[in-house]
């Protein structure tokens, strides 16, 4: 867990690479998450969109998306993607050395998949380059990643949940 001004000084260091990104792949939206649906960054988002419910189904993917690559051997996902009539989304993983970030990129056809996915694995590796990202310690522990999961739905949700 990262304290707010850890988490004030890492969400400045995302701004810069999330805004190139959006900039160089033309998508509409782009935010990046850790894995206990923590938002980081954000760009372009709109009002269709409740960003904190993409941060924490974000968060819920990425733990789906692990479990399956463990059962199947894989070492680790690599991105999924959902293509929609008129929009598309790309969530991608990032294993930065202590904290694993996720990139929810959403598209249309103004650009395509394989320059999302060729300028997504370029921020991944500049993000791998950020030393306040390796001190933040992944979610692995089950417990540990529902117990944040849950508070980032009573988050989202209020007294709903």
């Amino acid at each position: 867990m990262r304290t707010r001004a850890e988490l004030a000084v890492l969400v400045d260091l995302l701004r810069g690479p999330l805004r190139e990104y959006v900039r160089e792949t033309r998508v509409r939206m782009a935010v990046l998450v850790d894995a206990s649906g923590q938002l980081l960054a954000q760009q372009g988002f709109s009002r269709g969109y409740e960003v904190t419910n993409v941060a924490s189904l974000a968060a819920a993917a990425h733990a789906a998306a692990s479990a399956l690559a463990d059962m199947t051997g894989a070492r680790r996902w690599t991105h999924l993607h959902n293509e929609g009539s008129n929009q598309h989304m790309l969530l991608a993983p990032y294993a930065t050395g202590g904290s694993d970030l996720i990139l929810v990129a959403i598209f249309d056809r103004s650009t395509s998949l394989g320059i999302v996915r060729l300028f997504s694995d370029r921020l991944g590796e500049r993000l791998r380059q950020i030393p306040e990202l390796r001190g933040g310690g992944s979610v692995r522990d089950a417990s540990r990643f529902e117990h944040e999961l849950e508070g980032g739905v009573r988050r989202v949700m209020g007294d709903q949940a």
